[in-house]
């Protein structure tokens, strides 16, 4: 019987086929986490792709099977980063057309996200202060606030639209609250002892006195 012709052959095949494709993502996803770790622990410049296959375990080859150089790695664990931290608010922007609550969600979210929020604005401060510079890893960079401007810019427009908020400028509020929120990170990381859920909530009630809305069940620092 021609094997290629063998339905046994051929689900056998597959099934091995899926498995080390689980297995490949899996090892890449890893070298991923151990990477960001790195970078946020020490800095871009100073970590070399020894370092991380040192401290993940592996060979050098292996990460360079996945990744053509540090910059590729690095950009992956941006990349990784930002689809964590807007994974959970995706999920309620396609069930909730609420823009108090897209709002108060995504202040949510630097507190329970904390440590890859954290982590993703050390890496990216460390990185800009380096000599060389990549204009794809500029670019991943840039995404991530222009994508975070764009939410809360489209709720608080969406907001006064409905006549809930204040008439304010949304895209200048939105660079406020995201310049802001990147200060209470970098404060909560550098200063011994800084509650960060009394920042976020403190920072809250500003957002909400500038837009004149009193929520029913706003991001508490009692939460």
């Amino acid at each position: 019987m021609n094997k290629k012709s063998s339905p046994n052959k051929g689900s056998r095949t597959g099934r091995a086929g899926r498995s080390q494709a689980a297995n490949s993502e899996t090892r890449a996803e890893a070298l991923i986490t151990v990477a960001f770790d790195l970078f946020a622990e020490r800095n871009f410049a100073s970590v070399t792709i020894k370092d991380i296959a040192n401290a993940a375990g592996v060979n050098t080859a292996l990460i360079y099977y996945y990744y053509d150089n540090k910059e590729g790695l690095f950009r992956a664990t941006l990349e990784n980063a930002i689809g964590e931290i807007f994974a959970a608010f995706e999920t309620l922007e396609t069930n909730v057309n609420d823009p108090p609550l897209v709002i108060d969600e995504w202040l949510r979210i630097h507190h329970a996200q904390f440590s890859t929020v954290q982590k993703f604005v050390k890496v990216c401060l460390d990185y800009k202060g380096a000599a060389d510079s990549d204009p794809v890893i500029d670019a991943a960079i840039v995404s991530f606030y222009e994508k975070e401007r764009r939410l809360l810019a489209d709720a608080i427009r969406d907001g006064i639209e409905i006549g809930l908020f204040r008439k304010v400028d949304p895209v200048e509020l939105a660079d406020q609250i995201s310049t802001h929120l990147d200060g209470i990170m970098v404060r909560a990381v550098i200063v011994s002892g800084y509650d960060l859920k009394a920042g976020i909530y403190g920072f809250s009630k500003i957002v909400w006195e500038i837009l004149g809305y009193t929520p029913e069940a706003a991001f508490s620092a009692a939460e």
